[in-house]
């Protein structure tokens, strides 16, 4: 009985070391220690770009007080003591040093996203937020200095400051439309998939399938093509049986049969499932 058992024992300690020394093993977790690396990259642009965002918000309230306080004395009757010219000055200055310091901020945001694997519709649309509050506020800006210029209590020395700040409103709004142009195109081709089905000799016939494998220089126009992988969930293969012949992470899927008893593929996780090729191809009939 002891030998039965140490014989046992000596047979799983030679398979576990099998495993552990095969290829697939070891490509396995240089996979993993690839997707390590990527998700500690994306984390650490993630707080960036939040940092940044909270700059930007905090800046933003911070010139609230200065604000109000150049609208009360641009309605305001009467002649501004010395004072009160000093603060507006003060406050004016302060205001247009925010709304720069800002703009380049925004500026920012907008490359790291343009550059960053980091794609999310809820931070691109804040920024957005963000870039239309400083259309505002430069635009309220502008109006105050030309009330203050009707009333003669022009502060010389900040004109140009305001002029350029407004300048660079549209020039802003221009480069933003070129750059939301470009993120959507991005989008657009990181979402894009494709996908093909047939029996063995049909995918062979197109370099499809190859020794049991996907080969190399498959025919791609005999895939169909999707823009957006998260609104493929089902699809119907006309046959009984199928098998995935393209690498798909397992609990990312599942066949199952229509109602006519034919088989489909049912994508159950979109994102885990074309995390490792863009090309699905199933086989038929196997």
């Amino acid at each position: 009985m002891k030998k039965v058992l140490l014989f046992g024992i000596f047979v799983t300690l030679c398979l576990t070391s099998c495993v552990k020394n095969s290829s697939e093993y070891k490509a396995l977790l240089a996979r993993n220690d690839s997707l390590a690396i990527a998700n500690a990259k994306n984390q650490g642009d993630l707080d960036e770009i939040l940092s940044i965002l909270n700059e930007v918000e905090e800046n933003f309230n911070s010139i609230k007080s200065a604000e109000n306080y150049l609208a009360v004395q641009s309605g305001s009757t009467g002649e501004m003591t010395p004072s009160t010219k000093e603060k507006v000055r003060a406050d004016m200055q302060f205001v247009t040093e925010t709304l720069n310091k800002n703009k380049e901020k925004i500026a920012d945001l907008e490359s790291r996203l343009k550059s960053s694997a980091i794609k999310s519709d809820k931070l691109q649309q804040m920024v957005n937020n963000m870039r239309q509050e400083l259309d505002q506020k430069t635009m309220a800006l502008v109006t105050l200095n030309e009330e203050l210029k009707k009333k003669d209590q022009q502060i010389s020395e900040l004109n140009q400051n305001v002029v350029n700040l407004s300048n660079d409103v549209q020039s802003l709004k221009t480069q933003s439309a070129s750059q939301q142009e470009t993120i959507q195109q991005q989008q657009t081709e990181i979402n894009t998939v494709f996908y093909c089905f047939g029996t063995s000799k049909e995918l062979k016939d197109q370099n499809i399938l190859v020794d049991g494998k996907l080969g190399p220089n498959f025919n791609k126009n005999y895939f169909i093509k999707v823009r957006d992988f998260n609104k493929l969930q089902n699809i119907r293969l006309y046959a009984k049986k199928g098998k995935l012949i393209s690498a798909h992470p397992d609990g990312s899927y599942e066949f199952t049969q229509d109602p006519t008893g034919q088989v489909q593929l049912t994508i159950t996780n979109p994102t885990l499932f074309w995390s490792l090729t863009k090309y699905l191809v199933v086989q038929v009939n196997v």
